[in-house]
This record gives C-alpha cells, sequence and structure tokens, in this order.
C-alpha cells in the first residue's frame, strides 16, 4: 500500500468539496454495562501527558485538559460521568460544564492497567485533548495549541483512525504530526461557516475542502469526526509550518450563526 493512502486512512484529505446531505440515522442510547463502556487506556494518556509537559513551549501558559464530544446521534451528555477504573481503583474525575477534565498521576492506579471510563456505551463519545493559550480570543484557536493536541492525541492514543498497519506506524513515529502530512480533525465551538489565518498583519481564508471534512469518508465507522462534520475543521501542520506560519498564528473562526456570515 503506498504511503499516501496510508495518510488518507488515518485522516482522509479533503479533495471533495461537496457535503453530505443526509443527516445521521438517529440511535437511542442505552447505558452501557461495565464491560461495554467508552474508555481509553490511563496509561496511554499518561504518554500523552508527558508529551505536553516536554513541548510546553508550543503553548507557553496553557494548560493540558481532555474533552468529550458525541461521536454519534442518541448520545446524551448530560449525566456524563468519567471514573479512573481498575481492579483496585475506583477514582471519579470530576468533568466540567465544557465536558473538560484534567488527569491526575497516580502510580497504583497506572500499575492496575486502569482504563478512563465513562457511563456510556462503547464507541460514544470522541476524545481530544484540549489546550488554550492565555489570551486567545474565544472564536480563535492557535496553531502551536493545535499542533500540541495533534501530539497529545496521537501519543495518548485519542485518535480514532483504520487500524492499518501502515497507519499504526504512523502514529508511533516520532512527531507525526509535524513530520508528516497529515489531516487533523479538530472541532470548533459551533457551526463553521469559514476560518481564517491571522499571523501579524499576514491574513488568509482557510480553503473550504478544509472545513467539515470530506463528503465519502473511508470507512467512516472507524472514526469519530462524521457526526459532528459542521464543526470540523482539519490542519495540515506541516503544510502550514513550510510555508511560515508561526505558532502564534490564529485561527480565526466564523460561525454560520454570526450575523457576518449571514450577510
Amino acid at each position: 500500500m503506498p504511503l499516501w493512502l496510508a495518510l488518507c486512512y488515518l485522516a482522509p484529505a479533503a479533495a471533495d468539496t461537496g457535503k453530505a446531505n443526509t443527516p445521521p440515522s438517529p440511535t437511542v442510547e442505552v447505558p452501557g454495562a461495565a464491560q461495554d463502556r467508552d474508555e481509553k487506556s490511563y496509561r496511554s494518556m499518561l504518554a500523552g501527558v508527558d508529551i505536553f509537559e516536554r513541548n510546553r513551549n508550543l503553548a507557553p501558559g496553557a494548560e493540558l485538559r481532555f474533552k468529550l464530544l458525541p461521536r454519534q446521534a442518541g448520545v446524551a451528555m448530560e449525566g456524563l460521568a468519567l471514573e479512573l477504573s481498575g481492579a483496585n481503583t475506583k477514582i471519579a474525575l470530576p468533568l466540567a460544564s465544557d465536558q473538560t477534565f484534567s488527569l491526575p498521576r497516580n502510580a497504583d492506579a497506572a500499575n492496575d492497567n486502569a482504563t478512563v471510563r465513562s457511563n456510556r456505551k462503547d464507541k460514544s463519545l470522541t476524545w481530544r485533548a484540549d489546550i488554550r493559550s492565555p489570551n486567545v480570543p474565544p472564536n480563535a484557536k492557535r496553531l502551536g495549541d493545535l499542533l500540541l493536541e495533534c501530539k497529545v492525541a496521537m501519543a495518548g492514543d485519542l485518535v480514532a483512525y483504520i487500524h492499518h498497519p501502515i497507519n499504526i506506524m504512523i502514529t508511533k513515529m516520532d512527531d507525526p504530526c509535524r513530520s508528516m502530512p497529515i489531516n487533523m480533525f479538530n472541532f470548533a465551538d459551533r457551526a463553521l461557516f469559514s476560518v481564517t489565518l491571522v499571523d501579524g498583519n499576514r491574513r488568509s481564508a482557510m480553503p473550504a475542502t478544509m472545513l467539515h471534512g470530506p463528503e465519502y469518508p473511508v470507512m467512516a465507522g472507524q472514526q469519530d469526526w462524521t457526526f459532528l462534520r459542521e464543526r470540523v475543521y482539519m490542519v495540515k501542520f506541516k503544510a502550514l509550518y513550510e510555508k511560515g506560519w508561526s505558532d502564534d498564528t490564529l485561527l480565526q473562526f466564523d460561525y454560520m450563526d454570526d450575523d457576518k456570515a449571514t450577510e
């Protein structure tokens, strides 16, 4: 399999300009049994925390939190709860109103092969790192913060992708976010109309093909962004940095419900 195809599997390239018009089929959420919970390996997530600590220069003054979003229709975020769970571990993890949480270090839980477990069924949730440098406007994200989120997601096994051996190899590479031409799917707070890159006096509108994902995702069931596609924007870090955009570049969002977008 050629390498470019593997990269498309990891995060399909946005070559299609059309958008899917058919809404996702509604599902009925049933709370999962203990063996059928949406969960992540605690050790893997701690590896993401380690990456954050080693790369703080990308997001000076920021803290690392993790964020949960619905992965499919019918998943209620009200009443969502998290715990650090293992054979000898049960520690509640406080969840903020924006569905973010911090991850404490606990050697006993790591030795217990604990998981960060929700009270939702498997594949109900999308897991992301959430990093925000101080003084960034609420309608924007900083490029350095996004790059560090990608690094944490890769190390912490937070990225849902097609588990072809080449894709697995890419996620284990040193700094695939910066060194490989992948697309990283990110979520804005609301449905997006446009995104503009701003770095000092330099401005550039992000191509429309980088918004909302490709019309026909490859093996969509193994990806986690399609339900919230109206909020999705993709970032090609390697290309942006090669074109001279700095860590302090802001991605400014115009939302579909903004007055400017309506006009």
